[in-house]
């Protein structure tokens, strides 16, 4: 019995070698989003449905899927819990989790950018026929915001604290974008943060353009991607390789050759009319960085100016210290101009 058991423990081993270490699971990676399409990682998912060849290691060393939240802020808490891999921030939001909420995180990537020459800026509007002519005539108003602390709601606060009214001057009513026009229209509230898909309120007069984006901010880096500085110690070659799909995605979207199937994706994740998307990866859209790589000038600056405006109480100074763009730079090396 004794020679037996040697030669079954001997034949079970050589089996376990032969086979070698079972293959990890791939890594998990949930993406935080807002609105769609400017935050483009719902299209994202939905072209991996129509185009997997495009993402070649999807499944492999990675998986990933967005998640929608309200705003920058929320998904503050679900990166701190580890609920959440890749938070889409405002430069606000930014300073407020690494300040407020201790976050060991790390600028990786864009999302897009506001106000840059020759594309789209965002635009806060009141009524047309409605009493607010200037900045000042919101004292004592009620203003839209679809998450305190958000890229929106900082820029606004910006040009509303450059016209001399404070926070205190207005009251803030927390509303996602699809329900501001008919807030605005109701009289619920005066000022609202019109998204692109619901322009044709502006072209047929029911609403007036009060400011823009580049107005209060100039050119800015209106989201970033973030990560947890130990996720990404941890995970590294996946990240990477989630980076290379997620530029070759990018790149997909801004071929103009792919336009016309690139607005039936966002028409398909929106539900919204073809004629009211189909703006997309166009320059009337918000610009985009083919290569995923922000502007980390441009999000100090918007940092600076909410600090000097009052918007947010703590400063920060982002580079080197809250940056890490090497995942994106490597993935970029790997899939070549």
């Amino acid at each position: 019995m004794g020679a037996f058991m040697r030669w079954a423990v001997a034949s079970i081993s050589a089996v376990i070698v032969t086979l070698g270490p079972a293959s990890a699971d791939p890594l998990q990676i949930r993406v935080g989003w807002a609105t769609a399409p400017t935050h483009v990682q719902p299209l994202v998912d939905e072209l991996r449905r129509r185009h997997p060849e495009v993402f070649r290691h999807f499944a492999k060393s990675y998986v990933a899927e967005g998640m929608r939240f309200n705003g920058s802020t929320p998904q503050i808490q679900a990166l701190a819990i580890k609920e959440l891999e890749v938070a889409a921030f405002g430069p606000s939001a930014v300073a407020l989790a690494v300040n407020n909420a201790q976050l060991d995180m790390r600028i990786v990537a864009d999302v897009f950018q506001d106000g840059v020459p020759g594309y789209l800026t965002v635009k806060y509007v009141v009524l047309a026929d409605g009493p607010i002519h200037r900045v000042e005539d919101l004292k004592g108003r009620r203003v839209a915001s679809n998450a305190i602390g958000s890229f929106g709601d900082s820029t606004m606060r910006v040009m509303l604290h450059k016209h001399g009214v404070t926070d205190k001057d207005v009251a803030t009513i927390e509303v996602n974008f699809g329900n501001m026009p008919a807030m605005l229209s109701e009289g619920k509230v005066d000022l609202i943060n019109l998204v692109p898909q619901y322009g044709d309120y502006l072209t047929s007069g029911k609403f007036r353009l009060l400011f823009t984006g580049h107005d209060a901010q100039g050119v800015s880096q209106a989201q970033v991607w973030t990560m947890r500085a130990d996720f990404i110690k941890d995970h590294r070659p996946a990240l990477v390789d989630f980076f290379e799909d997620h530029i070759r995605a990018l790149r997909w979207f801004l071929d103009p050759a792919h336009h016309d199937e690139a607005v039936a994706i966002a028409q398909a994740v929106t539900k919204a009319h073809r004629e009211d998307v189909d703006y997309v990866f166009t320059k009337n859209d918000s610009y985009r960085a083919p290569d995923a790589l922000p502007d980390v000038a441009a999000t100090q600056r918007a940092i600076d100016n909410d600090l000097a405006l009052g918007v947010i109480q703590k400063g920060l100074t982002v580079s080197p210290k809250y940056i890490d763009l090497s995942l994106a730079e490597e993935a970029k090396r790997r899939l070549g101009p």
